[in-house]
């Protein structure tokens, strides 16, 4: 077994229940296969450690994000090593609760809470990305049975403007997970809930993530 004293990079990936992989009973997500990438890539190539963090946590909005993200990446810190941040937020932001008439997290809230995590991002990465919103299954998520929530294309749409707005003004690269699903039939691409990427949702996105990461 090699063994290395200095890891040369950390990869942090902050997200909901599809970056943590729910659901995907093959390799638990995009962010596992990922991780997973990285470990072979080290094994074959030798070549020094990537410490890739799953860091999604399943029903997650940004309000909570805002409030972990110093302690999580604080505990993890080296010294001289290469950051890379990805956020891939906003399919719980962008929930219906019909009983209240709102989102869980309004799009301007939202469009700040994400400005202020990439901003503290920024200042110890490299490299930080952004992901917009998968699509949804329409007819599957306006409103599950015995849940108080709704899912729809068009309440996604306005998140996912913020996102573009977001990368523009901070000068970082956003990842369109979006169109890429909208290129496919979409029921295909998603668990019975019409919410939660399936195996082959996961790997349309982990395609793409290792075409942005450069490392294809």
């Amino acid at each position: 077994l090699k063994e290395y004293t200095l890891a040369m990079a950390q990869i942090y990936a902050f997200g909901d229940s599809i970056t943590y992989g729910s659901w995907d009973t093959e390799y638990s997500g995009w962010a596992n296969r990922l991780r997973l990438y990285f470990d072979q890539k080290t094994q074959e190539e030798d070549t020094p450690f990537t410490y890739f963090y799953n860091l999604g946590i399943p029903g997650e909005n940004t309000d909570s994000l805002v409030k972990r993200f110093q302690s999580e990446t604080e505990i993890r810190f080296r010294k001289n090593e290469d950051y890379t941040f990805l956020f891939a937020f906003g399919a719980n932001d962008a929930c219906f609760t019909p009983s209240k008439g709102e989102f869980q997290v309004p799009v301007e809230r939202y469009k700040q809470n994400l400005d202020s995590v990439i901003n503290q991002a920024k200042e110890i990465a490299s490299k930080v990305f952004i992901l917009n919103i998968t699509p949804v299954v329409d007819e599957l998520t306006v409103a599950p049975i015995g849940k108080d929530k709704s899912r729809l294309n068009k309440y996604i749409e306005p998140y996912n403007q913020a996102v573009s707005e977001l990368a523009q003004k901070n000068s970082i690269q956003l990842i369109d997970v979006h169109s890429a699903f909208m290129q496919h039939d979409l029921p295909t691409l998603f668990c019975e809930d019409g919410l939660h990427p399936n195996a082959k949702g996961h790997e349309i996105i982990f395609d793409l993530m290792k075409r942005s990461l450069n490392i294809v």
